[in-house]
């Protein structure tokens, strides 16, 4: 686990800060004058240029406003929410691109989706792609000139603070070269001290990057006194932080910040945040999604997307339901207890696609399971009737948990939601797939469904949730459709 740099970090955001804040200002500008322009473009220029685009007539400005509206919600929305207002000076022009191109592929997918609520049946298509193609454009050119900017003023020694490193073991090594090969953090090392108990002679490591020794770590009080500090950076294990209070003391009399290089738990993968309980502070060890932006737009989005798709697909879930009643005997709704985020029960609702009695004829259909794990299943599963098979091979019967989403039980993405008796059955590290809310599909829908072995199936979901956005998100649902298209995998 890398080092945790943890304490008054005040210091260490000061310049990404007013970098992101260029940016969010720079991102705005761009949606006002994209808007703008395409608007004009598309009313005064391009029937000029084509007439027969000019037969027909655009809607006021006004009519416009509302689109201005949302698109710029959702697409800034969506770039914070990707922390794209979190980077540094030196993320790539393709990188930014990359950001601003999923912000705006979901922010058009809203806009349609509002249009089509609305029944905004005046909105002009090409006025859309003006507006859309001229905020990527203008949004990643703006963005790239202020990093150039600002990377231009830390080659000046704009905004840089220097800070002193005390301690000369690994960790600090490694604190060290992070700031040496990394500029653009705005932080500049004067130097570094030796701790008491480090009987080696100065760091060669740290000479090799430059960084003079500046003696041993009691002379830290006259250093600050008398030389351009602007913080100093401990790096020191946790059971010898309490000989050198005085120290600490004296960086907080002389209003230093003081940061905390902690490597608490070195086996431990999570990532450490700091939290407060009112004046309490907590070290937070997670290893699942935690920004809270970024997790509220996944649920806003969950929630408008499912109840839009109920309501369009309305007519189809009722034809669906009339089929399964007439062609079995038996409910048209299968209702099974699941396990949700961090094992909460719920109910999950889908058509039938068994006979009444498939429960009971489990028991008797054991030895004919085909998978590993503690999951059942049969591919050619006699309890299955004609019309569930089809609606198992485009997962239609899936579509009554749309009502799961809409409570909050489920996601539109996420790990499928497994019953109890199989959540028994897992080894510690899989129970780590419940630590997000469960979905309608995930990466095992798209890579393969019942093909996949169960540890395959397993590593899918714990990839998903080690590595989940909102673009990942957004990218899963959009390989759902053909994945469930060609039924590749379905049982």
């Amino acid at each position: 686990m890398m080092p945790v740099i943890a304490g008054v970090q005040g210091m260490l955001k000061y310049f990404r800060r007013q970098f992101n804040i260029a940016c969010a200002l720079t991102d705005a500008a761009a949606l006002a004058g994209a808007f703008f322009l395409a608007f004009f473009l598309r009313r005064d220029v391009l029937p000029v240029l084509y007439p027969p685009i000019g037969q027909k007539p655009m809607f006021g400005l006004g009519s416009y406003l509302p689109v201005l509206v949302l698109f710029g919600f959702v697409a800034l929305g969506v770039l914070f929410a990707a922390k794209a207002y979190r980077q540094s000076p030196a993320i790539p022009l393709f990188a930014q691109f990359m950001l601003n191109a999923q912000a705006v592929g979901i922010a058009l997918l809203g806009t349609f989706a509002l249009a089509f609520l609305l029944k905004m049946t005046f909105l002009s298509r090409l006025f859309l792609g003006l507006f859309v193609v001229v905020f990527l454009g203008a949004s990643t050119l703006g963005k790239h000139l202020v990093a150039r900017w600002f990377r231009n003023r830390l080659t000046k020694g704009r905004y840089l603070k220097q800070v002193v490193i005390v301690g000369q073991d690994d960790q600090a090594v490694a604190v060290a070269q992070r700031l040496v090969t990394r500029p653009e953090l705005g932080l500049l090392v004067h130097g570094f001290l030796s701790l008491p108990w480090e009987d080696a002679p100065p760091s060669a490591q740290m000479a090799g990057l430059g960084i003079p020794f500046l003696g041993d770590v009691d002379s830290l009080p006259a250093i600050l006194e008398r030389q351009v500090v602007d913080g100093v950076i401990f790096c020191v294990g946790a059971g010898r932080l309490g000989a050198l209070e005085d120290l600490f003391l004296a960086c907080e009399d002389l209003g230093i910040d003081t940061l905390v290089a902690a490597n608490l738990f070195p086996h431990l993968v999570a990532q450490v945040h700091l939290e407060r309980l009112e004046e309490m502070a907590l070290l937070r060890f997670t290893t699942v999604p935690h920004d809270p932006v970024a997790l509220f737009i996944k649920r806003s989005f969950d929630l408008v997307a499912s109840a839009a798709a109920l309501a369009v697909l309305s007519p189809l879930l009722a034809v669906v339901a009339l089929l399964v009643k007439a062609t079995s005997p038996g409910p048209v709704f299968f209702r099974q207890e699941r396990v949700g985020l961090n094992g909460r029960r719920f109910t999950c609702v889908k058509y039938r696609t068994m006979v009444a009695d498939a429960d009971r004829l489990k028991e008797d259909l054991e030895h004919l399971n085909e998978a590993d794990g503690p999951v059942f299943k049969i591919r050619s599963d006699p309890r299955i009737t004609p019309l569930g098979r089809i609606l198992r091979k485009f997962s239609l019967d899936e579509l009554p948990q749309l009502y799961n989403v809409l409570r909050g039980d489920m996601s539109l993405v996420g790990p499928r939601p497994p019953i109890p008796s199989e959540v028994e059955k897992y080894e510690r590290w899989q129970r780590r797939r419940l630590s997000m809310r469960p979905g309608i599909t995930c990466l095992w829908q798209i890579s393969g469904r019942s093909d996949l072995d169960f540890e395959t199936w397993m590593k899918l979901d714990l990839h998903y949730i080690d590595h989940w956005s909102l673009a990942m998100d957004f990218v899963i649902l959009l390989k759902t459709i053909p994945a469930v298209i060609s039924t590749r995998g379905a049982a």
